[in-house]
């Protein structure tokens, strides 16, 4: 007995590591071991190697920004750079603090299958949440290679060029001269790639998760809609059913036909059951993160239009902001929409079940509809911190709020300059 749970915990876990490949090596390059058991002595190593470039360059922005406290143009541009980097130091620090249940997480998804579903919509011809799935692998693989590849490039013409460092932050050395330029270039340039290791692989995680849960519900609509049953004429009241065959080729009773269809309704519900597990462990995995990043994304939005006020009619800075804004308001629009699908797909199989072939059919078939019914009629909502719902509603909340605070900004500046000229 203790062989066989082992072997199926192997074969699960080889399951997750082909479903999930390209996103567990990412975050754990990064340091997060997700769906690991065991702690080598090399990543013991490789972990407090990382800890230690992380936290120097972390802090070293920290100080930067604090020296450059008197000059507001330049605070502006350093606060921008410091926010953003804490975005994925939460995302980290949500990931690892939440590691059991994400790994909870990628269990249950052993108990889903989504390869044999169509991955188009045959009305639409658009993606379904299963097409979704591995079109999202590939765009996280060659999303990161553009990232690396782009910031590699720039990064190196501006240190050929200028001489520059990676991103400017404070040493207590001096860092101009060789080795230690060389030395403080590559720590950045290593913690640099690492923060685009997690905010892609976090966010490509978060859409997997989210279109696991939206293909089975996808799933399971079209198997409620997939009960039907064959009516009965009155020449064939008396006789068995000419349309309905079993699986031996023998006509089915009236009897039969309930009772498949009675089997077909079991099997819907065990699925749902399943779906609303999965849910659940996935609203208690993210709420923390979902939380942390909407504030924090909320914080740069709002420093974004501000430095952007206080440097208007420098295009380069107010582009920069302006890139940064927009970057932050993609990973919002991300969130927000996916988990306004998942309430979406939740609440038609409510209509899924209503619409099904149930008139006519026996009072037990029709009370487990219900069953159905009434708990697809609980509304599902992906929450930040259980409070503030992961919707369309919300994103747009959030950028109503930012551009009118960049709007109010930038009228109170040209207000501020029509005084100036004026005196």
């Amino acid at each position: 007995m203790e062989h066989t749970n082992k072997d199926t915990h192997a074969s699960h876990n080889s399951l997750s590591e082909s479903r999930f490949k390209i996103l567990l090596l990412l975050l754990r390059t990064t340091g997060i071991r997700l769906n690991v058991k065991s702690k080598s002595a090399v990543h013991i190593i490789y972990s407090v190697i990382l800890a230690v470039f992380i936290h120097v360059s972390i802090l070293s922005l920290y100080v930067d920004t604090f020296v450059q406290r008197h000059q507001l143009v330049e605070l502006m541009k350093k606060l921008r750079l410091l926010i953003a980097t804490q975005i994925v130091t939460w995302m980290h620090f949500s990931l690892s603090y939440r590691k059991r249940e994400v790994e909870h997480l990628i269990r249950l998804t052993d108990y889903f299958t989504w390869e044999e579903l169509p991955t188009r919509d045959p009305d639409t011809g658009y993606l379904t949440k299963a097409g979704y799935l591995p079109f999202i692998q590939k765009l996280t693989k060659y999303a990161t290679l553009f990232a690396i590849i782009y910031h590699c490039t720039q990064t190196t013409v501006r240190i050929i060029l200028n001489h520059d460092m990676v991103f400017a932050s404070w040493y207590p050395l001096e860092v101009s001269e060789s080795p230690a330029y060389e030395i403080a270039n590559i720590t950045q340039a290593i913690q640099t790639i690492l923060m685009i290791f997690l905010f892609i692989g976090f966010q490509s995680l978060y859409a997997t998760f989210v279109c696991v849960a939206c293909s089975q519900l996808e799933k399971l609509r079209a198997a409620i809609l997939d009960i039907r049953q064959t009516y009965i004429t009155p020449e064939q009241d008396c006789g068995a059913e000419t349309n309905k065959k079993d699986g031996e080729g023998h006509p089915r009773t009236h009897e039969e036909l309930f009772g498949h269809m009675q089997k077909q309704l079991n099997d819907c519900i065990r699925h749902h059951q399943k779906i609303k597990r999965y849910m659940e462990a996935l609203e208690n995995a993210m709420n923390l993160p979902m939380c942390g990043l909407f504030l924090i994304c909320l914080s740069t939005m709002c420093f974004a239009a501000f430095s952007a006020t206080l440097s208007w009619g420098d295009h380069v800075d107010v582009s920069q902001a302006l890139i940064i804004y927009i970057m932050v308001s993609a990973c919002v629009c991300q969130f927000c929409w996916l988990g306004n699908e998942l309430s979406e797909e939740a609440e038609n199989v409510r209509d899924a079940a209503w619409g099904c072939d149930w008139v006519g059919t026996p009072v037990p078939f029709q009370r487990c509809l219900i069953f159905i019914i009434a708990a697809a009629n609980k509304e599902f909502t992906l929450t930040a911190g259980k409070f503030v719902p992961v919707s369309n509603k919300t994103m747009m909340n959030m950028m109503n709020q930012t551009l009118s605070f960049f709007m109010f900004l930038l009228q109170m500046k040209d207000k501020s300059t029509d005084t100036s000229q004026g005196a």
